[in-house]
């Protein structure tokens, strides 16, 4: 038995060896955190890098997880069961494969302690990103905001840079980089201007630009090539652009914010993409869809959809009857839809606008189940029924 124990332990040592001269052959390792925009983060700073002619591998575990080749070209990553940590010495081993100079990755950690071994042990980056702080997860970084930049935190690399947007944890994020023997960059998202913005073939923000832009400087590529690679990127499967079509005889508007999954993110989003247009249309409505395990949120996005300025409240997916009684008192012809296809629902919407009519629909809540088949079918519509992406 003693034998047999002490036989895993060397060939876990032997391995862990082994991946850590694997990962010291990248000369650019970067570990994009955050709450938000962590998908589409490291898909522009791998398309920045790419253009600057550095070869380089890159993996995000967004919506659908992929592995993002060094011509571009991608994979979907399989997975027996849950994801977990350890999958990145499978990656980084494809990585080494494939010559690669540079290893992007979205870290997959949670819970603090997987987060310093993902950093720390799995990972051990040159440049690490905390894209943004805000009020998720909160059951597992939480109870409070503060908490949370303390848990992305832990990811800071040693002796490296970190790229963040500026915001209240600053000085705290700032004196972990002195602790770690890293130097701390908070980037100015008014540097991304709306005409570079606009450039982009899908929606984006601007801090996610700014702060893959600073990554991609750091790497040693310079703006203007780093901009050109990354309007050229493809963005993450979640992330849908905008998009105008005729339906039953309407003419739709949807934006779909379905993977913004928090309420500051999806305030930012209709801000952001529903809001300049919302007087271009005869209705507003707002289609929310939550995830059945992750019941805390219901009351969060009802109060949300209760309070923008929308003709109706349209619920679907499996917490619709929850999510229809936490709605404050006063919100505008709250339905519920009880059919998991996307033509019903789609289909029951429209049925409530007059024909002729135009309407802006803002999808929001989560991509989970219904909301990903949704996305789905509008594109679909979109490609084939004479829509054009906005």
């Amino acid at each position: 038995m003693l034998l047999a124990t002490a036989l895993l332990l060397g060939a876990g040592m032997v391995e862990h060896a082994i991946h850590r001269r694997r990962i010291s052959s990248f000369r650019v390792r970067v570990n994009v955190n955050g709450t938000r925009g962590k998908s589409t983060v490291t898909r522009l700073i791998a398309a920045g890098l790419r253009e600057g002619g550095i070869r380089t591998v890159a993996k995000t575990t967004g919506t659908f997880p992929r592995l993002i080749l060094p011509d571009g070209s991608e994979e979907p990553i399989k997975r027996r069961g849950r994801a977990r940590i350890s999958e990145h010495i499978w990656v980084a081993r494809r990585a080494k494969a494939l010559h690669a100079e540079a290893l992007v990755v979205e870290c997959m950690a949670l819970e603090a302690e997987n987060q310093r071994v993902y950093e720390h042990m799995l990972v051990r980056s040159t440049i690490g990103v905390i894209t943004n702080v805000r009020p998720d997860h909160l059951d597992v970084m939480g109870p409070g905001l503060e908490d949370v930049a303390r848990t992305l935190a832990i990811t800071i690399p040693k002796g490296g840079d970190l790229v963040t947007g500026q915001g209240p944890f600053d000085d705290m994020l700032k004196e972990k980089c002195l602790e770690a023997g890293s130097r701390f960059h908070a980037v100015d998202e008014g540097t991304v201007s709306p005409e570079e913005l606009s450039m982009f073939a899908y929606t984006s923000f601007r801090e996610n630009v700014a702060e893959a832009l600073k990554a991609c400087e750091l790497a040693g590529v310079d703006r203007k090539t780093a901009l050109a690679g990354m309007w050229k990127a493809a963005p993450d499967p979640g992330v849908r652009p905008v998009c105008e079509f005729v339906y039953m005889g309407r003419r739709l508007r949807i934006v779909n914010a379905f993977a913004a999954n928090d309420v500051e993110s999806t305030k930012n989003m209709w801000d952001a993409f529903a809001k300049p247009g919302t007087g271009s249309y005869d209705a507003r409505y707002i289609v929310v869809n939550n995830r059945e395990d992750r019941p805390q949120r219901v009351g969060e996005m009802s109060a949300l959809a209760a309070g923008l300025p929308v003709e109706g409240v349209f619920y679907i997916g499996k917490l619709q009857k929850l999510a229809s009684r936490l709605t404050p008192k006063g919100a505008p012809n709250v339905r519920t839809i009880g059919s998991q296809s996307p033509e019903d629902v789609l289909r029951e919407i429209a049925s409530n606008i007059p024909e002729g009519a135009s309407a802006l629909l803002f999808l929001a809540g989560n991509t989970k189940g219904i909301g990903s088949l949704l996305t789905d079918y509008i594109a679909e519509l979109c490609r084939t029924g004479g829509g054009r992406l906005a």
